[in-house]
């Protein structure tokens, strides 16, 4: 096979891959565009690595024992996912005794902002009575003492007794006065303010081993992959120690070192173009961040380029190329974006030529893409000319050779004559063969 390959001419294996493809093909239907020239950004391709966007070490609040562990790497997670659970009994033995000493200490402050139960009241106004009752008989006995002694009826010891006697009983109904009138009057607000503030400071007790009994579940902060478990089922962990490496692949970084000549074109929320070699495709992105720190060994700037992950088909460490502007913004040819093709890791557009037996034909063509211009993309490989006919739809069935197609308007209507590339910069229809071998030519 490689001598044939060797001996045989270029032109003919062409002739004979194009003759082949069309036997074996239906001839596809094809929309068209011209391609054009705009002026569009001068970029440059960079290589760089995928990171997330975010990644946690997330840690344990408090100390324990690990008493469940239910995620492992490559586990993906939602926000508030069980991440790892605690042993809990010893916080709510801990929670039952302080709920139990704060239902106390209110209870206590509600019997002060009551007041005097009734029934106490009575009970003190009666010994109140009892003591005016007993004071009245001994100053009415204290009376007749001292006219007893003056008149030498008595002796001192009696007059002493008596005397005795009455200033007990005044006291007594000085001291049952005082009980009987406090008890109306109800606590001191000074005591009733205590009694809330002791509430107050038992709830903080409880509220605070209620949040440690939560925290015994730690959650996942945000919706990820884990990356490294750091913690396994019967371990300590103590308070501020790793449970798990938590990475956000909702949307990834993706950072390239960029020459500091370009540095001045890379405005934040610029679009870029990354490529993923190893899942063949490119995906739209836009500069994120632009770290004004170089690298002084090799005199560039870390750049981050923000691309969404909705499917997680991009993961942390990928290669990457990354198109980013790098200049100002000059004329380019430029193709309709829907004109783009990537197979096995190579972007191809479809270019429509005139076939060798009348009609045309279409064959498959790389290219490097460059800036977008709205709609339309940037050419920089410089093997397309401005008004070549390009494929927009139906580029699905084109091949890297030649093979031929029936140009369709947007409702599949053939179009009755080709129209030919317009422009100074054609040449006319009857020289199609020459134009059709330079495209060709351009193809390998």
């Amino acid at each position: 096979m490689n001598f044939a390959r060797r001996h045989i001419p270029a032109a003919f294996l062409a002739l004979v891959w194009s003759a082949a493809a069309n036997a074996q093909m239906p001839v596809a239907h094809v929309v068209v565009e011209q391609a054009k020239l705009s002026n569009a950004p001068t970029t440059i391709t960079l290589v760089g690595t995928v990171y997330a966007s975010r990644v946690s070490n997330v840690a344990s609040e408090i100390e324990g024992i690990v008493a469940v562990m239910p995620v492992r790497q490559g586990d993906h997670v939602e926000r508030g996912g069980l991440l790892c659970k605690l042993n809990d009994e010893a916080l709510s033995y801990r929670l039952a005794e302080q709920q139990g000493q704060l239902e106390s200490r209110r209870a206590q402050h509600a019997e002060l902002v009551a007041g005097t139960r009734v029934e106490e009241l009575t009970r003190l106004k009666a010994l109140l009575d009892e003591t005016d009752t007993n004071y009245d008989r001994w100053k009415f006995e204290m009376d007749r003492v001292n006219r007893l002694f003056e008149g030498q009826d008595a002796n001192e010891k009696e007059l002493k007794d008596t005397r005795a006697s009455f200033f007990s009983a005044k006291r007594r109904k000085i001291a049952a006065e005082a009980i009987y009138h406090q008890a109306v009057a109800g606590p001191r607000k000074e005591a009733i303010a205590r009694a809330a503030y002791d509430v107050a400071a038992q709830e903080a007790v409880v509220r605070l081993i209620e949040g440690d009994l939560r925290k015994t579940a730690i959650l996942a902060p945000y919706t990820g992959y884990i990356t490294n478990r750091q913690t396994e089922q019967g371990e300590w962990v103590t308070a501020g120690g790793s449970i798990v490496e938590l990475a956000d692949l909702s949307r990834v970084l993706v950072r390239v070192d960029a020459p500091e000549s370009i540095l001045q074109y890379l405005a934040l929320g610029s679009p870029a173009r990354v490529w993923i070699d190893a899942l063949g495709r490119s995906f739209d992105g836009s500069i994120k961040h632009v770290i004004r720190s170089a690298d002084l060994s090799a005199r560039t700037f870390p750049v981050e380029i923000e691309v969404a992950n909705p499917n997680g088909m991009l993961a942390a460490g990928q290669f990457a190329r990354v198109t980013v502007p790098a200049g100002k913004s000059a004329p380019v040819v430029t193709v309709p974006k829907d004109a783009i093709v990537e197979r096995d890791g190579v972007t191809y557009i479809g270019i429509v030529m005139p076939g060798r037996e009348g009609g045309s034909a279409a064959m498959l063509r790389a290219v490097t893409l460059g800036a977008d211009v709205g709609e339309w993309i940037a050419i920089t490989s410089g093997n397309l000319r401005p008004g070549s006919r390009i494929v927009t739809r139906g580029t699905e069935r084109i091949l890297p050779f030649p093979n031929k197609v029936v140009i369709v308007d947007e409702a599949g209507t053939p179009i009755a004559a080709d129209p030919q590339p317009g422009g100074s910069h054609q040449k006319p229809a009857t020289s199609g063969h020459g134009d059709r071998k330079a495209d060709a030519g351009n193809s390998h």
